[in-house]
């Protein structure tokens, strides 16, 4: 009698180990599918097309499904103007890691958020690439003292 109570502890666990699992698999491919929706749209935005509704755009996605329903070789035409682009891009920004002495306003973090940089709140520092170094430097001089901040520029 005990090794049959026991077995049917034993078979409890695994169950309960195997919806655990089966819930970390679910919760994994939620968030695999929410970045790659992310993704999407930042590629919308990328593309500077975020000025249309969400019916143009949709329309245009219908629109592109139907060009590429009729010719499928044009994806490899499409992956190398994307590849380029992406490439022309990475060419023109700028590494930098941005440090302040004191926190700054919350009117000069929005503007370092629009020149792509992000917190690092580890570092307790600004990094990214910056499509505009120019902008941002005038932008922090009309701004803040030179004692103020750090901009340093990565060199690769």
């Amino acid at each position: 009698m005990k090794n049959i109570e026991l077995a049917q502890t034993k078979l409890e666990q695994k169950k309960a180990r195997l919806v655990m699992e089966e819930t970390r698999l679910k919760i994994q491919e939620r968030k695999k599918r929410t970045r790659q929706l992310i993704e999407v749209g930042g590629l919308i935005v990328k593309a500077e097309l975020d000025f249309l509704s969400a019916n143009a755009i949709y329309g245009g996605l219908l629109e592109v499904q139907k060009q590429l329903s009729q010719d499928k070789s044009i994806i490899s035409k499409w992956e190398a103007t994307g590849k380029k682009a992406f490439e022309q891009e990475q060419k023109l920004a700028t590494p930098v890691i941005l440090s302040f002495q004191n926190a700054p306003t919350p009117d000069v973090k929005a503007a370092i958020r629009s020149h792509n940089l992000r917190w690092n709140s580890f570092r307790k520092e600004w990094y990214g690439n910056v499509k505009d170094l120019d902008s941002l430097k005038a932008y922090l001089a009309d701004n803040l003292d030179n004692t103020d901040y750090n901009l340093e520029i990565i060199q690769g």
